[in-house]
């Protein structure tokens, strides 16, 4: 029974000095910051890249698993095994405060330690980097300043569209698709589809691989990738589509096929692009003028009509119509009749096939019902017309 009671006490001894020694540790905080800066930047200081994921981890291996996970041109996705993050200001600095150790045997006594902090920077176009620092309790250390060298090239296109038509930039909404490859010898990827929608003249920044491999990298060739660029009116009611520049082997201006694609070759870190369209909806041209004997009353108060000719040849397009009037002229009582106006004013055709910049519109007078004068051939991008019928 005694031997019993003494190993129940050793025991409890054992115990007890096992929680002595596993508590017998000292809780620190502190925290780090300073400035990620772009390595080739040319200005003087540096140029501070902005929203660096910037993770601190207390333990190396944690913070190499993570970053040995990472595969360059996807997105980073961290464990949760980080102690602190935050991302960089608009000049590239930052700071992580609240940074908690453990330590069992301080370097300053109970009071004070300093210990070693593991970093990862990360941005889509700087890749993922690992760093370190020294912080101490009780106080931010404001030591960290890395230089990061790009491994994705940015370049602003911009962007003009015309209407070829008036060789002016469109006043149309335009949604512009520019579909960019992200693969390179041995990443494979989806290309990135940037849009944007431009009223005339606008610019979209692209971003893409810096380099194709290794052997580029090392001799300074940078990626040159070939896009595909759609655009398309942004509206309900389409009024206007994309069609060549004359630059066709029929030396036209046609409309483009639904699913076409322009290909551009990028480069540098800024490139132009023009595109080019033309209405679908073609107003009518204003016609005004005079009917018959414009010297007798006889040629007033007559129904005067306008119609255009239709895909298949006849005269069937309605332009309007109004009645002849007489109209002074001068302060001496002298008169004009047969005069009308008006004509074609907010009428419209529909075309989608007019190959050159306007449209030649052929259009058929009415007296009364009864075809007038000649065949008259009017320019969508012309008038307002004067004809003495």
């Amino acid at each position: 029974m005694k031997k019993q009671f003494n190993k129940t006490i050793l025991s409890a001894a054992l115990f007890a000095a096992t929680l002595i020694f596993s508590s017998c540790y000292s809780v620190f905080n502190g925290g780090t910051g300073g400035q990620i800066v772009d390595a080739e930047s040319t200005s003087t200081p540096k140029r501070g890249i902005a929203n660096v994921d910037i993770y601190a981890y207390t333990e190396c291996g944690v913070r190499d698993s993570d970053y040995n996970r990472w595969k360059e041109g996807t997105v980073f996705a961290p464990s949760n095994s980080y102690y602190g993050h935050t991302t960089t200001d608009a000049d590239g600095s930052f700071v992580i405060s609240n940074i908690v150790w453990k330590e069992t045997k301080p370097d300053f006594g109970k009071d004070a330690d300093y210990t070693t902090i593991y970093l990862l920077y990360y941005h889509e176009n700087y890749g993922l980097t690992k760093d370190q620092t020294v912080i101490t309790s009780d106080s931010t250390s404001d030591t960290v300043y890395a230089e990061l060298t790009s491994i994705r090239k940015t370049t602003v296109l911009n962007i003009s569209i015309y209407d070829v038509a008036s060789s002016n930039p469109t006043s149309n909404n335009v949604l512009v698709k520019v579909s960019v490859p992200q693969s390179t010898d041995t990443i494979t990827a989806p290309a990135k589809v940037y849009e944007q929608t431009i009223a005339g003249n606008g610019t979209m920044s692209i971003s893409y691989p810096r380099w194709k491999n290794a052997d580029d990298k090392a001799d300074g060739i940078e990626n040159t990738p070939e896009v595909n660029i759609t655009y398309f009116q942004s509206s309900d009611l389409i009024t206007w589509k994309a069609c060549a520049n004359a630059d066709n082997e029929a030396q036209d201006y046609s409309f483009l096929s639904d699913d076409f694609k322009i290909k551009k070759t990028i480069q540098n870190s800024s490139y132009n692009i023009s595109l080019y369209g033309k209405a679908t909806r073609i107003n009518i041209p204003t016609v005004n003028g005079t009917l018959g004997d414009t010297t007798s009353a006889d040629s007033d108060g007559i129904v005067i009509s306008m119609k255009a000719k239709d895909s298949n040849g006849n005269f069937t397009i309605d332009c309007g119509e109004t009645t002849t009037i007489a109209q002074q002229i001068g302060t001496n009582g002298n008169q004009t009749h047969g005069n009308f106006s008006g004509l074609g004013s907010g009428t419209f055709i529909n075309d989608t096939t007019y190959t050159g910049k306007y449209k030649d519109i052929e259009v058929q007078f009415y007296a009364d019902g009864t075809s007038t004068g000649t065949v008259k051939t009017l320019r969508s991008d012309a008038g307002p017309y004067n004809f003495k019928l």
